[in-house]
């Protein structure tokens, strides 16, 4: 790369002094520590031989309105013990309209970020139907979105028999089920504002969940940006995109089936320092072809076990009944996103350099320190989170 010219330097340096100060002040309002998009969580019911279980996955980010941090000094533990305590007030099971019995209660946090609640249930005999009613929706941000998959795992195979997307105005599912009948002497609660059968069920589209990540997901987005403004030519550009995603969908593929696992303290602090890197590399690198190949390859793996966390907030994983077909629609949302965005970013970027003939020399640095800042404010943010 040609050294930069003093007076270039100056403007540059004016320049990122600017970035910088809109950086700390824009941190310090908006707290981005998460580049991730708000509102999804998981409930799965399982119908067993003796017993039904229910096991919802909810993100501390989406429960800072339900439990301010400022009341839970170990957040995660005493989140855990408090929605333990309030399991009912979380979620009720019902079979022939009447509340059953509750058998056993656990919360924890399988990785980071993450908080399982684990219901047990008596299972009744000779039922017909059986209500499920998520009450905790309300209490979520707004336009939160839950899925819902109730599996009848009696068999030798599971079998779903529904899936559903609950929200705070479609509460609660009704389904159909063989041989379960009520025994239980306890009143019913007040009945469910809203109650759907399963004729009214209504699927998540894994298709826009994927687009909404990546739309929302600023640190993917701040990544590909600093890895597209070096590119001289379409054809750079689409072999980085290339390599980008084929590694982030092995990893993404993987992490989702369970066949690799890495906590999210350890990937999220990965993918801040994977934008610092780039951003430094685009100003002080020699930008050979080869070596930018084989960073944006290695980086997308680390990126693709966080696309992974997107699916198993909504309890996607490798107990999953018909994953394949989710994490299929999941990714090409995913990829259908990540290229129109990167069309539209790959455009300014190169008309700019038709017209702006110091593009090079002075805003790919400026740019590229800009990634790194905001890279480094994350770096550490979720460093201390973890």
């Amino acid at each position: 790369m040609a050294p930069i010219p003093q007076q270039s330097r100056r403007r540059c340096l004016r320049a990122v002094a600017c970035v910088i100060l809109f950086t700390i002040a824009w941190a310090r309002f908006l707290s981005p520590a998460h580049g991730h998009p708000i509102g999804f969580s998981g409930l799965r019911v399982e119908i067993q031989p003796q017993t039904i279980h229910a096991a919802m996955t909810l993100h501390t980010r989406d429960l800072g309105t339900w439990f301010p941090p400022a009341k839970y000094p170990d957040y995660v533990k005493n989140v855990c013990d408090a929605i333990a305590k309030q399991a009912s007030d979380c979620v009720e099971v019902q079979v022939d309209a009447k509340p059953i019995e509750v058998r056993s209660v656990k919360a924890s946090s399988p990785e980071v970020g993450m908080i399982e609640l684990d219901v047990d249930y008596a299972l009744p005999s000779n039922g017909k139907t059986m209500l499920i009613w998520t009450k905790c929706l309300r209490l979520l941000p707004i336009g939160h979105q839950q899925l819902l998959v109730v599996d009848d795992a009696r068999g030798s195979k599971p079998e779903t028999l529904l899936e559903d997307t609950l929200a705070p105005d479609h509460d609660s599912v009704e389904v159909d089920i063989p041989s379960v009948a009520s025994t239980s002497s306890t009143q019913p609660a007040t009945t469910p504002a809203h109650v759907a059968s399963n004729s009214r069920s209504r699927g998540i589209s894994f298709f826009l969940l994927g687009i909404n990540h990546i739309i929302t997901g600023y640190d993917h987005l701040l990544f590909l940006a600093a890895l597209l403004l070096v590119c001289n030519t379409f054809g750079e550009a689409a072999s980085v995109i290339t390599f980008f995603t084929i590694a982030h969908s092995i990893t993404l593929t993987a992490a989702t089936l369970g066949l690799v696992r890495m906590p999210a303290r350890v990937v999220e602090p990965a993918i801040a320092a994977s934008i610092v890197y780039v951003g430094l590399e685009n100003i002080f690198g020699t930008h050979k072809f080869a070596w930018r190949a084989a960073i944006t390859f290695g980086f997308g793996l680390v990126h693709g076990l966080g696309f992974a966390s997107a699916l198993r907030e909504v309890g996607l994983g490798s107990t999953s009944v018909g994953i394949a077909v989710p994490l299929v629609k999941f990714s090409v949302g995913l990829e259908t996103g990540q290229l129109c965005i990167a069309a539209v970013i790959l455009k300014i970027m190169l008309t700019l350099r038709k017209k702006q003939p110091d593009f090079k020399r002075q805003w790919v640095p400026a740019g590229s320190m800009l990634v790194s800042v905001i890279g480094a404010y994350w770096l550490i943010t979720r460093v201390m989170a973890g």
